[in-house]
């Protein structure tokens, strides 16, 4: 009985499934779907995968810009992420920020180490490039523009992404295409649901205030 070509198969699915927990992390993957989807496309060419996308969320951009810069709390925003720190940075005008991220397809699991250099454009933009000699990954950077819609928020967003490991034919590009799909979508969801809950704190500060006060 050869038994190679089993576990060989079993090692390209704990691959391919490591990249789709990577997407996840890079897009802050999620639990639920909202927000409008406006336009998405992805792109492979030469080993390197190009994702954009035009999504509406419900909720303020004073709230998605916090939740999206909140680097202290990133571990929260997907269960990948075993671990998560900021890092002294060899320059001021960015944040470092190291992610440890784990994911196992039945007993096989995969360890990704990610550092980014996060830097806050002040017109709304963040621009993070991955630092390749302190990660798992070959190249990348991410642009989120977040843009004012009244009591909404547009956000304009590229991810490309060379991974550090082989994709197998047998998962092939197709598969990863139709995963980051997904993920974009789930992923737009766990930033407006946070967003919308500090919102609904930030709304409901006052009026405890006033009510201390007047016991007072």
């Amino acid at each position: 009985m050869h038994l190679q070509p089993f576990f060989g198969y079993r090692m390209r699915l704990r691959l391919a499934r490591s990249l789709f927990a990577l997407i996840a992390c890079c897009l802050s993957g999620a639990m639920l779907s909202a927000g409008d989807l406006v336009d998405m496309s992805v792109k492979h060419q030469r080993g390197v995968f190009d994702l954009r996308v035009e999504m509406i969320l419900d909720a303020a951009y004073e709230d998605v810009y916090h939740v999206l810069t909140d680097y202290v709390h990133i571990y929260r925003l997907n269960p990948s992420i075993v671990e998560s720190e900021v890092m002294p940075a060899t320059d001021d005008s960015v944040v470092r920020i190291k992610t440890l991220i784990n994911d196992c397809v039945l007993i096989f699991c995969k360890e990704i180490l990610r550092v980014e250099d996060v830097r806050e454009l002040g017109t709304g933009d963040l621009y993070a490039v991955i630092v390749p000699e302190l990660s798992n990954v070959k190249s990348g950077f991410t642009i989120w523009q977040v843009q004012h819609l009244g009591g909404r928020t547009r956000i304009h967003y590229q991810l490309r992404l060379e991974p550090g490991f082989f994709i197998p034919p047998l998962i092939g590009t197709q598969v990863v295409k139709r995963k980051m799909h997904k993920e974009v979508l789930v992923s737009f969801g766990n930033i407006e649901r946070i967003a919308r809950i500090r919102a609904t704190s930030r709304e409901s500060a006052p009026s405890q205030g006033r009510a201390v006060e007047g016991g007072l």
